[in-house]
């Protein structure tokens, strides 16, 4: 992960980035209190995503099809086995 800066905001709501960005196309979106700067758009969707609220929602649905009408039990199993593939990267 790279350095975190902090930059100040103008009165006219600027804010003054690196020189190399200079002439540059970025893609800005805002996640609640967090505001995204990436040259890629994919990398910044990938990091919306993430950010979502609806993210939880939709890995609960996901196991909801996958498991039909489970039990507790089975949806904590399948959860925890999840959750393991995610934290190895599969």
């Amino acid at each position: 992960m790279e350095e975190i800066s902090v930059r100040k905001v103008d009165a006219k709501g600027r804010v003054y980035l690196s020189r190399k960005l200079r002439r540059s196309e970025l893609y800005m979106a805002e996640a609640d209190d967090v505001i995204l700067l990436s040259a890629s758009r994919e990398r910044i969707l990938s990091a919306l995503e993430q950010l979502s609220p609806g993210t939880a929602i939709k890995e609960y649905l996901a196991l909801l099809e996958e498991l039909g009408e489970p039990t507790p039990k089975e949806i904590e199993e399948l959860a925890r086995r999840r959750a393991w593939r995610s934290v190895e990267g599969q």
